[in-house]
C-alpha cells in the first residue's frame, strides 16, 4: 500500500480493561495493512497506555491519523478525570511522553483528549505529493540557430538579374 497517501481510522470502544489488547491488535492490524510495520509496535504500547490513563470511562474514542511522515494517535473520553488517578495517569503519560516524538493532553466540547505522535524513520524520505516529471533530453525543444547547416543539404539560391 502506498504509504505516502494520508490515512485515518476511528473506533469507539467501552473502557473495560479487556478491550484494551483487543483495540491494541486491531490498531496494529490497521498500521500493517497501511505498511506502517515499523511503527505498529511503539503506536499500539502507546496506545495502551493512553487507554490505561482513561481507565473508568463510559466509551472511549480512538483515533489514528498518519499523515505520510507522523502517526498520531489519539484517545478522547467523558472528561471526568478522578483525583485518586492523577498520580497514575502522569506516571502514564511520562512513559508516553519517553516513547514518542511528540505528546500532549487537552481538553475540548467537554472530553478528554491525550494523543502522542510518531515519525517515521525510514531511510529513505518520500515526498507527499508526486513531483512533476522532468522532461528528458529527447522531449526538450532544441534552441533556433543563427545560421541553418548547410551540410549535405543543397540549398536553392536566387539569381540575381544582370543589369
Amino acid at each position: 500500500m502506498n504509504r505516502t497517501v494520508p490515512r485515518y481510522y476511528r473506533v469507539e470502544v467501552d473502557a473495560e480493561p479487556e478491550r484494551v489488547g483487543q483495540v491494541q491488535r486491531i490498531v496494529g492490524a490497521h498500521l500493517r495493512y497501511w505498511g506502517l510495520e515499523k511503527l505498529a509496535t511503539p503506536a499500539t504500547r502507546g496506545l495502551g497506555l493512553l487507554m490505561e490513563a482513561a481507565d473508568g470511562q463510559a466509551v472511549m474514542t480512538v483515533e489514528t491519523w498518519w499523515t505520510g511522515q507522523h502517526l498520531i494517535t489519539a484517545v478522547s473520553h467523558q472528561d471526568a478525570v478522578r483525583a485518586r488517578h492523577a498520580d497514575a495517569v502522569m506516571e502514564l503519560l511520562s512513559r508516553i511522553a519517553a516513547l514518542s516524538d511528540g505528546w500532549g493532553s487537552c481538553t475540548a466540547h467537554a472530553r478528554h483528549i491525550s494523543w502522542f505522535s510518531l515519525r517515521s524513520r525510514n531511510g529513505v524520505r518520500e515526498p507527499l505529493a508526486p513531483k512533476r516529471p522532468v522532461p528528458s533530453t529527447d522531449a526538450t525543444r532544441q534552441v533556433p540557430r543563427a545560421e541553418l547547416p548547410t551540410a549535405g543539404v543543397a540549398v536553392e539560391r536566387p539569381v540575381e538579374a544582370a543589369a
